[in-house]
């Protein structure tokens, strides 16, 4: 595969994860200010056994298909009716479990939401395969376009719905209508129809690692979202919509950055899985651009929580600031874990993976289990969560000592001055907070100066993966230029 052709994809993919998500973030912004934490916390408890459905629907096949050398048509066919049989299977018992969630969480008002909302599966399964289609195609321009499409047409909806007082429902309508919006862009875009045609002989090379790839996926979706159960019934609502926001923007800037890289690098790796050499190179760039692109934005993100969380969601959110910091912290070393991960899966090892999977989360899950006994306190999960992420990270390493000659020693010596270069800066842009200036110009100089400073330090410690993306660039324009 040409390298202009990786650097344009993995352009096209972080242009279409950031205006996404920057579009997204604005959208919340404004929800926030129009609807309760109460309402965020009750979509919270319905987005997990909705997360929960698709997961079981997917059950690793979307991956499989992007993994897999030899995917056709017939593949893609095979695994929509799969997929379409699953929900109608899963939305049956999310429509009938509903009213004794909804009695368990005594919170009635999500029996309606969560039912409706539960047939969202039948759109996102189609569309997690029109995305496997374009992932291996390394078509992300087109991917950029319709996630635009979908953000921008089912925000105005939700943000019309919040002014009219539609409480939860403004939410269940933003999820459920930019998840059918996105499956029909893409349909259109993408031109595929599902073929009346069925393998089961297909079927059971893509389980072969797709199920692990589910196991491992439940695991991960059991983790994730007890936490939110926990808190929803150990606490409140309240207790929950405050967790929620807390997370929501270290996540939405990690996801971003991080699915940019890790969407391009899967198939890339994967069509190099037989060369070790190469795996490994690619792993280590991955590794040190993605190092350089997520450090800085948590730890300065975590610095600017309170003047950003007092300036955009105003000061009814402000409970949800120490959250904010903490979860950030957390989601500092996860380019690695994840960078890891879509190694493993890249190569096939599946097994690895799956057993690698039960071992992470049974672990977090001990950790999780030790803080809800101990601790009667939201804050204290959330630090159980921040200290499984760190450990998280070496044990996700061990495997590409092996398999890619990329341990975890290696890793981290190709990411500790990326590290070091942004503590400084975060605890720069910390101090600035207790300057007497009002919140948008301060919050305006806490960006700019903490984005210069780490761009002088990155050229003064001479990082490796900083000299490496200026390279890049130059040559991206130097290739474009030509053309």
């Amino acid at each position: 595969m040409k390298k202009g052709t990786v650097i344009k994809s993995l352009i096209y993919k972080t242009v279409e994860r950031f205006s996404v998500k920057g579009l997204g973030f604005i959208i919340s912004i404004l929800l926030a200010r129009l609807l309760t934490p109460e309402a965020f916390g009750q979509i919270a408890i319905v987005n997990v056994f909705v997360n929960l459905s698709q997961s079981i629907i997917e059950g690793g096949l979307s991956t499989a298909l992007v993994q897999n050398k030899d995917t056709d048509d017939r593949d893609y066919s095979t695994v929509f009716y799969i997929c379409m049989a699953m929900s109608v299977v899963m939305t049956s018992v999310v429509f009938v479990a509903a009213p004794f969630i909804a009695d368990y969480y005594s919170s009635p008002e999500i029996l309606m939401p969560l039912r409706v909302y539960a047939f969202s599966v039948f759109f996102s399964s189609y569309d997690s395969i029109l995305t496997a289609k374009i992932q291996r195609e390394m078509r992300f321009k087109q991917m950029l376009i319709c996630s635009l499409i979908a953000t921008i047409l089912s925000g105005s909806l939700a943000v019309a719905l919040a002014f009219s007082g539609a409480g939860i429902w403004t939410l269940v309508v933003y999820y459920f209508s930019h998840t059918v919006i996105s499956s029909t862009a893409m349909m259109i875009a993408v031109r595929w129809v599902p073929k009346l045609t069925f393998s089961v002989k297909r079927a059971k090379v893509l389980y072969g690692f797709g199920w692990k790839m589910l196991a491992a996926s439940m695991m991960c979706s059991l983790y994730y979202d007890l936490r939110s159960l926990i808190i929803g019934k150990r606490f409140s609502t309240e207790d929950l919509g405050y967790y929620d926001r807390g997370q929501q923007f270290p996540f939405t800037i990690n996801f971003a950055l991080d699915a940019s890289i890790q969407s391009v690098m899967f198939p890339v790796l994967a069509k190099t899985q037989d060369d070790k050499k190469q795996t490994k190179a690619i792993l280590g760039k991955t590794v040190g651009l993605g190092s350089l692109l997520v450090f800085p934005a948590m730890i300065g993100l975590a610095a600017v929580a309170e003047p950003l969380v007092r300036l955009v969601l105003t000061d009814k959110w402000l409970p949800c600031v120490p959250f904010m910091q903490i979860i950030c912290i957390a989601q500092v070393p996860g380019i690695i874990t994840s960078s890891n991960l879509v190694a493993i899966k890249s190569l096939g090892r599946s097994d690895i993976y799956m057993k690698l999977e039960f071992i992470r989360r049974a672990l977090m899950l001990f950790v999780l289990a030790l803080t809800v006994l101990l601790f009667d306190s939201v804050i204290a999960m959330a630090y159980s969560f921040a200290l499984s992420a760190w450990i998280d990270v070496f044990i996700a390493a061990v495997p590409n000592k092996k398999l890619a000659n990329y341990g975890i020693l290696d890793q981290l010596k190709d990411s500790w001055d990326i590290l070091l270069a942004a503590i400084i800066m975060g605890a720069v842009v910390y101090a600035m907070n207790y300057t007497p200036l009002p919140l948008l110009p301060k919050l305006c100089v806490q960006i700019v100066s903490g984005t210069l400073i780490y761009i002088i330090l990155c050229r003064l410690l001479k990082i490796e993966s900083f000299i490496y993306a200026l390279d890049m660039l130059k040559g991206l324009r130097k290739s474009e230029a030509s053309d």
